[in-house]
């Protein structure tokens, strides 16, 4: 029997190819109605022209557009043969498919975008990340970017300036799903791939296949297709396609969803609740931008008005890049901290119960705050462990469930935080500052400044600085 899991992708290839069964391979190439020889050009310009001297608007424009369609002459609409037709609403409306046109919408829309695919590079030069989780997400989040950014270029028109622009985020529509429900079966369980998760891929490939033959037609070529007069159709399969995203999208979604809530028991301290509202937002983003996408869908299949619904998928999408750039910038642990829902994991059958837990904790805390425990240069987890009466598991667990932090990091944490309060307290210098790094459990100054600087985006010197122009 097959497994479901198998299932899902192979259901979205099935329906792929059931809806193309009735076509070869693409699209069948179509014959031009007029030969494209420079005779015709000439003669479609200069009917044009003709027709714009006996102000004629719609045969103006009906020989316009052959001109254009045959000879690809794009600035032709903007000829000053036409320059009695410009404040025209018919003629605006030509002109605005061939042209560039600046759109407020479209810019913020590519604005979006921009910020999406700078967040997916400083994803990857974030040290101490698992790199599955944060493959899984750039690639997530480069495809929303890159789809809202061509979108807004489309628009624009300048996918007929730069013709291999062409349906080239088409081949991501598949994709949106997976990532999503794989991005959080890694957070979540810490899932390991397997051979078969291939699968999940195997309608984009499909989708890949389809669109290989326009892909590597040129310029030209594809610049026909998108004014309707070239060998292929313009926007084959585009409802076959929609429908598999759609189900795509409704089948992950609910995968997602699913594990979201069935997990939502294992974070049960304060902690932890960053992650989990990090979690449920990007799960709430995905659910909505479905819907959406299954509502303009109806619509477009009933010919109804579509416009407000793609505005609202983008403005979804945008929303969710944004606000996944948001959490890079203020809490970037928590947006690729898989670590902490790991370690979390990793410590789910210790056997450690919550009451052990906060006492154990309560516990590090005296040590750290009332008796400087870390004011020792030597201090290490086993020195901790011994001094909590537990054992050197149950201490590292005790710190990454209740302090969010590496041991390191929280004794770094508490040296620097009691060497801000030296400094406040002898703001005239009567100490220096490797004084003031030995106190506090350095062994050198390097180092001291090194962990200063990462907490408080100041060295010792330029802090005492600033303290000193403060003070009266």
């Amino acid at each position: 029997m097959i497994s479901r899991k198998i299932a899902y992708p192979s259901l979205t290839v099935v329906m792929l190819f059931l809806a193309m069964i009735n076509q070869a391979v693409f699209a069948m190439p179509q014959e031009s109605e007029t030969p494209h020889t420079e005779d015709s050009y000439a003669q479609w310009k200069e009917m044009a022209k003709d027709a714009a001297e006996e102000e004629d608007v719609a045969r103006a424009i009906s020989f316009a557009q052959r001109y254009i369609q045959e000879s690809l002459d794009l600035e032709f609409a903007r000829s000053e043969a036409f320059s009695d037709f410009y404040d025209d609403p018919q003629f605006q409306q030509f002109q605005n498919s061939y042209l560039v046109k600046g759109r407020w919408g479209s810019l913020v829309y590519i604005y979006a975008g921009l910020i999406g695919l700078f967040i997916v590079v400083m994803f990857n030069l974030q040290p101490k990340q698992d790199r599955v989780a944060t493959v899984l997400l750039s690639i997530l989040i480069f495809i929303h970017a890159f789809f809202i950014i061509h979108v807004g270029l489309h628009s624009m028109n300048y996918d007929l300036y730069y013709p291999h622009l062409y349906s080239s985020s088409t081949i991501f529509s598949l994709l949106y799903g997976p990532l999503l429900y794989f991005y959080f079966k890694r957070i979540k369980t810490g899932y390991r791939f397997k051979w078969r998760d291939l699968l999940h891929l195997a309608p984009t490939l499909v989708l890949i296949g389809l669109f290989i033959p326009v892909f590597i037609l040129p310029a030209d070529e594809k610049l026909k297709i998108m004014l309707g007069v070239g060998i292929y159709q313009d926007r084959a399969y585009g409802l076959e396609i929609s429908s598999g995203k759609m189900l795509s999208l409704i089948i992950y979604s609910f995968l997602t969803a699913r594990l979201f809530f069935r997990n939502k028991n294992k974070i049960t301290t304060p902690e932890y609740l960053p992650i989990w509202k990090w979690q449920r937002n990007l799960v709430s983003f995905q659910v909505l931008f479905t819907l959406v996408y299954a509502i303009y869908l109806i619509l477009l299949v009933t010919n109804q008005l579509t416009g407000p619904f793609f505005h609202l998928q983008l403005i979804t999408l945008s929303g969710m890049v944004l606000y996944v750039a948001y959490m890079a910038y203020t809490n970037p642990k928590t947006l690729l901290g898989y670590q902490l829902e790991a370690s979390f994991l990793k410590y789910k059958n210790s056997g450690l119960t919550n009451s052990f837990s906060n006492e154990l904790k309560d516990e590090m805390i005296r040590l750290l705050e009332e008796e400087k425990i870390f004011q020792h240069n030597d201090i290490n987890l086993n020195t901790i462990s011994e001094r909590l009466g537990t054992t050197r598991h149950n201490a590292s667990q005790i710190i990454n469930e209740h302090f969010n932090l590496s041991f390191f990091e929280l004794i770094n944490h508490y040296r620097i935080k009691e060497a801000k309060q030296i400094f406040e307290e002898d703001v005239a210098g009567q100490k220096n500052i490797i004084e003031v790094a030995y106190e506090v459990g350095y062994n050198n100054k390097v180092t001291f400044n090194k962990s200063f600087k990462k907490l408080n985006q100041l060295t010792p010197s330029q802090y005492l600085k600033k303290l000193r122009q403060e003070t009266p």
